[in-house]
């Protein structure tokens, strides 16, 4: 399940932007996968398959296909250096 948190609706609110997950890219070793926490960030993919469009609390959320819905997942806002960014809270290394 995945869900937008109020500071997070709040600077969508202001970018009058939709939102867009990354694709999750594992990494491969000789013994072990994982697959880090995709980026956030406003905009449309470049190429909208494998991504479906998601209307989640009035916002326009491309959500990758590849993207595990076992956990709830929150976007939440951080401030890096006096940016507020986007970025996904629940994720576990995969």
């Amino acid at each position: 399940m995945l869900t937008l948190s109020e500071d997070a609706l709040a600077l969508i609110a202001e970018r009058k932007q939709p939102v867009l997950i990354d694709m999750p890219q594992s990494i491969e070793g000789c013994c072990l996968e994982i697959t880090p926490c995709p980026s956030v960030r406003f905009g449309t993919p470049r190429n909208r398959s494998g991504y479906t469009l998601r209307e989640i609390r009035n916002t326009q959320v491309f959500v990758p296909d590849s993207l595990p819905n076992t956990r709830p997942l929150t976007i939440r806002t951080r401030n890096l250096l006096g940016l507020r960014l986007l970025f996904l809270d629940g994720w576990r290394l995969v």
